[in-house]
């Protein structure tokens, strides 16, 4: 045995891999985390509700909140009175790593090329020749792992946006309260565009005093091509938005307050719908590998802190067995049967699969049907569109949100969820709620 050793290593320093690796910690696992820069920055923006931060235990490093949310669409506005906030991810991440670090746990940069069971647990094998040694891995390096097999199925869906921070001289005070969650309106000009998007929506948050954050997002859709394709026809849609916006929107008002040129770009494609791991592999996985993305969202960040307690809690009573019980779960591969259990709850594997039946449906509409469709949504009770929104319902309480939406949502919205649901994908989702399929 040696200093690397570990009973649990964490393929990943993310935010998916940190979140477990932290939670681990905290149940006295010896653990540790390969990555090939474990110390880098988190890029992408993370935005959560505030009760949902509450209750994934990060409600202290939200570092810029607004008590409300607004949406946009054709056939009017709404203020969705639910707070909304944007993570400090410098901030989480450092309190995490200094955690992890404070109990012991070994932070190794390299890049894992191969990964191997034995009836005792676990070699990884680093680039540089190097190898690890332990007794389970867990991988959360992202979407599309070399490690993880996934189910038979087709290919995702992706949400695909273009952002930038814009510098003003001062953003109003109007606009300081509210951030745009969702604006659905169609950009000024966008049949001339001919640039083979789907609908986009514009979702914007006044992140300082002198700052804005804009950003042009397709939900879910299939691109023919690359996602990235999509970059520079959102990036033309966004700036359409800011060149011809209407008085009275929040972008007429920010067009005569810009200072300068752009001061941050983030390019996001985030796969949707993504085919879930099959249950019977050793290689577990976390995050994005594990398929975690909330596929009628995109929201990855709230559903995998969600679950990181109660995984981590599995991961120490199984790896805290006697001797001899551990070997054999070890050698017969019921802990990792066991561990999927409690990464992918049965429970959580039917939500996912009527959350994806919903993506493909989103996926087909042209702006008035999602006009129509978000217009019936945030009229159901708040409860139930936030619990939908949050992926935090049980499955009896998703399904019946669902029904009561399908029973208000107009007809051709109707027979469109009605074709699907007694098609292919209504097959494929029915065939699935016993939970992860094993090979």
């Amino acid at each position: 045995m040696t200093d690397l050793d570990r009973d649990l290593w964490v393929i990943g320093a993310g935010p998916a891999g940190l979140a477990l690796a932290e939670a681990c910690a905290r149940c006295g696992i010896r653990l540790g985390v390969v990555d090939p820069t474990p110390e880098r920055p988190w890029v992408p923006n993370y935005g959560l509700w505030l009760d949902d931060a509450e209750a994934i235990g990060v409600r202290e490093f939200v570092g810029v909140e607004w008590p409300r949310a607004r949406i946009e669409l054709g056939s009017g506005g709404r203020s969705l009175e639910r707070g909304y906030g944007l993570m400090d991810a410098d901030g989480l991440r450092a309190a995490w790593v200094a955690r992890c670090s404070e109990a012991g746990a070994a932070f190794v940069a390299g890049s894992v090329e191969g990964v191997e069971h034995d009836a005792a647990g676990v070699t990884l094998a680093l680039a540089d020749g190097s190898s690890l040694r332990g007794k389970v891995v867990v991988d959360a390096s992202g979407h599309g792992s070399r490690f993880v097999a996934s189910e038979p199925g087709p290919g995702p869906g992706y949400q695909v946006a273009w952002g930038e921070l814009w510098p003003v001289s001062a953003v109003p005070e109007a606009m300081r309260e509210t951030m745009t969650f969702m604006d659905w309106r169609a950009v000024p000009g966008e049949e001339a565009l001919d640039d083979g998007l789907p609908p986009t929506f514009l979702y914007v948050m006044p992140v300082a005093a002198d700052r804005v954050f804009v950003e042009e997002t397709v939900l879910v859709g299939h691109p023919e091509g690359e996602p990235g394709s999509w970059f520079e026809p959102l990036k033309t849609r966004l700036h359409q938005r800011m060149n011809q916006a209407p008085a009275g929107s929040p972008l007429a008002e920010l067009r005569g307050l810009r200072l300068g040129e752009v001061l941050e770009v983030e390019r996001c494609v985030i796969p949707m719908g993504v085919a879930l791991p099959v249950a019977s592999q050793r290689t577990l996985a976390f995050g994005g590998a594990a398929a975690m993305v909330h596929p009628a969202t995109g929201y990855m960040f709230t559903p995998t802190l969600r679950r990181r307690d109660g995984v981590a809690q599995a991961l120490a009573a199984a790896l805290s067995q006697p001797e001899a019980a551990l070997a054999e779960a070890l050698a017969t591969g019921r802990l990792h049967r066991a561990m999927w259990a409690a990464i992918w709850p049965a429970d959580r594997v039917r939500a996912w699969r009527l959350y994806t039946f919903g993506m493909g449906i989103l996926a087909q509409m042209d702006r008035p049907a999602i006009d129509a469709f978000f217009t019936e949504f945030f009229e159901l009770d708040d409860a139930r569109w936030r619990s939908f929104v949050s992926a935090s319902a049980p499955t009896p309480e998703l399904m019946a949100t669902m029904l009561r939406y399908f029973g208000a949502a107009p007809w051709g919205i109707q027979r469109r969820l009605g074709g699907a649901l007694l098609g292919g994908s209504g097959l494929r989702m029915a065939r699935g709620f016993a939970g992860l399929r094993r090979r």
